[in-house]
């Protein structure tokens, strides 16, 4: 500790405030510009469907303020997609004794860009497979709601 005190009295007299604030300033300008350019990259968003969580890695474009607020801001972001925005692949798939339907690529790419409207979403990474057991049991609890009906006066 008595070093790092006695390094930034050295820092203090050899370097002054006013070119601190200067480099300071001028390092957020440079940053502010440099963000203001349009960016591509990968961005793993969080999915919820049918009630399982799956993550899927995305390629999106947008402002490098919009992609840093996406990168910072969003990492517990979950997006909750209904399965009626979903199409699914023709097939069922078996794995490890479970029954499943791929999600098509193009349909998750829709309902992901409609939810992040500050960027543009180009393409998704592997569409996840969801159990047909998860699918039967969604489509039950939606089916079985309760109806909700105003009171009569």
């Amino acid at each position: 500790m008595k070093y790092i005190k006695s390094f930034f009295r050295w820092l203090r007299r050899c370097i002054s405030p006013v070119y601190v604030m200067m480099f300071i300033a001028a390092f957020i300008l440079w940053y502010s510009t440099k963000l203001g350019d349009t960016y591509t990259t990968e961005h793993e968003v969080v999915i919820v469907v049918a009630g399982e969580e799956h993550s899927v890695d995305c390629t999106i474009r947008g402002k490098g303020t919009d992609l840093v607020g996406y990168t910072l801001w969003s990492r517990g972001d979950r997006f909750t997609i209904p399965l009626g925005e979903l199409s699914f692949e023709e097939g069922v798939v078996e794995e490890n004794d479970s029954r499943g339907l791929h999600i098509s690529a193009v349909s998750l790419q829709q309902a992901i860009a409609a939810r992040m409207s500050d960027v543009e979403v180009l393409s998704v990474g592997t569409p996840p497979t969801i159990e047909l057991a998860s699918i039967v049991s969604e489509v039950e609890r939606t089916q079985h709601q309760p109806q909700i009906t105003k009171p009569t006066k």
